[in-house]
């Protein structure tokens, strides 16, 4: 039996490519599941892989800092083979005497790790209390930081958002440079690179490892020339933007798109050191001198947290309209992708794209994929309506558990990860797009924008999605599930898409089977929905709004 064990879910290119080198599906762990677990519950799900071959595969270079780690948690088993799988699929075998030294290796940098927090969070607790400084221009060219630890991250709207930002501010006529530790991803040739190096040896417990990074990224970049302003894109326990504003006495712009400690406690696993984290997170809005957020929502809770409205420029996620255009694909390239993934190519298919997580409200979806398929069965053959479900996440074990059976089968795809820049390719190979979001557990505002809402507007397709904060707002011009025409649209139509109340999987079926069986209405909100992108959801309308805030901030 083999098993592989992972960081994050891998890319479905390098998945298949895992799977024939091995000859064999494994079954897959991820190492952010397991830490969900309870200790005693972790350590048996490990313990019980007697006798099997445990492989770590690693998808890119930046995931090699992890391997410690991954190793360290392999020495719990008592898998019979432990091996590694790098990048082009070359196997190493690790022994027990190497998982020995890779422990050694990992008490060392826990040590580290336990130390570099302690410094931050009195560095944080004196960062509060410190003025912010009065900031002018540096350099010619301005400074792109993304300090998160991503490693093997090749999809989601967080990619499409760094992308959009550097690229657009690179082409609008602003030079910058891009920091990153996690590759670059979908970045325009042009733009500038500085590889952020991660921690040789990762310590646990496992979020000790950011301020080490911090460190890291802090003295690497201090002994650069000072740039124009720095742009950070907020993560987890990384102040290194403030200190390097204050040191080079230029602004600094930070990207908020939510509380990292609050996105941990409710949506993932709540971290260990949540008051140090949020004490980060305050002094970073505390000293930047522009906060960049993406909804109305997360404005409210920026003033609510002393920002004051001036420092704060709220703009929603765009698109690339290069990247997002139906010209780039041909028909034939689209029955191409189709036979690929072996849908007919008559079919008219409805397609998501996401991480599954918590809120894109893909278990809603596969429940109404179920529904149609138990209770309208015959209406989906007739239709020949065929669902494309593109990600993977922590949502997916739901999605095959309620998709489960040779019933639902016939009628859906789950493609698995696909890199960022692909999928592009998918949307346009679709007839029908769906975003059927979902509120906040907690009962909070949803303060999310997602992306793929702009990028499905811009490809020119019928949309149904949530009426759920701004995507309601965005879509507001719309046909709502409740009172759905009968009528053929005429020339004058303005309607972008199909709102459904969030979690209401009654109204996402009825929508559905609307727009299946609607062609013309497809083609009418899909045009609307693409022109309402292309007029006020760019990335350049975005970077706009930010550049001409940052010039009345530097007066």
């Amino acid at each position: 039996m083999n098993y592989a064990l992972t960081v994050y879910p891998l890319s479905n290119g390098f998945r298949g490519r895992l799977e024939r080198e091995l000859a064999a599906e494994p079954v897959y762990l991820n190492l952010g599941e397991l830490r969900q677990l309870p200790v005693g519950r972790a350590i048996s799900r490990l313990r019980s892989l007697q006798g099997a071959r445990l492989v770590l595969p690693l998808e890119d270079e930046n995931s090699r800092s992890i391997l410690p780690v991954l190793t360290a948690v392999a020495a719990v088993s008592n898998a019979s083979v432990i091996e590694v799988r790098y990048p082009d699929l070359h196997a190493e075998r690790i022994s027990r005497w190497s998982l020995a030294k890779g422990l050694v290796s990992l008490a060392g940098a826990s040590a580290a790790a336990a130390r570099n927090a302690a410094s931050c969070r009195g560095e944080a607790s004196r960062l509060l209390d410190a003025p912010r400084i009065e900031p002018r221009f540096g350099g010619a060219r301005a400074l792109y930081l993304n300090a998160n630890l991503w490693f093997g991250v090749k999809a989601g709207g967080s990619i499409g958002h760094v992308a959009g930002v550097v690229n657009a501010m690179q082409k609008d006529g602003c030079d910058v440079a891009y920091a990153s530790a996690g590759g670059r991803t979908m970045i325009a040739s042009n733009v500038p690179s500085l590889a952020l190096e991660a921690p040789a040896v990762f310590g646990i417990p496992y979020e000790l490892n950011y301020y080490t990074f911090h460190h890291a990224v802090v003295e690497q970049l201090k002994r650069l020339d000072a740039p124009k302003f720095i742009y950070q894109r907020m993560s987890v326990a990384n102040y290194a933007g403030v200190k390097l504003s204050r040191q080079w006495q230029v602004p600094l712009v930070l990207e908020y798109n939510g509380s990292e400690a609050w996105i941990a406690k409710n949506w993932g696993r709540p971290l260990r050191y949540h008051d140090l984290a949020v004490a980060v997170e305050d002094a970073c809005l505390r000293h930047a001198h522009l906060v960049v957020t993406i909804s109305e929502v997360l404005r409210d809770e920026l003033i609510e947290k002393g920002v004051q409205p001036e420092r704060i420029v709220c703009y929603p996620n765009c698109i690339d309209p290069d990247v997002f255009a139906p010209s780039r694909f041909s028909a034939a390239g689209s029955l191409a992708l189709r036979r690929k993934l072996d849908i007919e190519p008559d079919a008219v298919l409805a397609t998501f794209v996401g991480t599954f997580g918590q809120w894109h409200g893909v278990d809603v979806l596969a429940q109404a994929i179920r529904r149609l398929v138990d209770e309208h069965h015959d209406w989906l053959v007739r239709a020949r309506l065929h669902f494309l479900l593109v990600g993977d996440g922590v949502k997916m074990p739901i999605v095959r558990e309620v998709l489960g059976g040779d019933r639902c089968a016939r009628f859906v795809t789950l493609a698995g990860l696909v890199p960022q820049a692909e999928a592009p390719a998918c949307l346009a190979a679709s007839d029908l797009l769906l975003s059927p979001h979902v509120a906040n557990a907690d009962g909070s505002r949803f303060f999310g924008s997602p992306t793929k809402l702009f990028e499905y507007m811009a490809m020119g397709k019928g949309i149904v999605a949530s009426d759920l904060d701004q995507i309601g707002q965005v879509l507001r011009d719309s046909l709502r599930s409740d009172a759905l025409p009968s009528r053929e649209p005429a020339g004058d139509d303005t309607a972008l898409a199909v709102l459904t109340p969030p979690g209401d999987v009654d109204a996402l079926v009825r929508s559905i089977k609307f727009m299946a069986d609607q062609p013309a209405w497809r083609a009418t909100l899909g045009r609307n929905a693409r022109a309402e992108a292309l007029d006020k959801y760019t990335w350049s309308h975005h970077v706009a709004a930010i550049l001409d805030r940052l010039d009345s901030v530097c007066r």
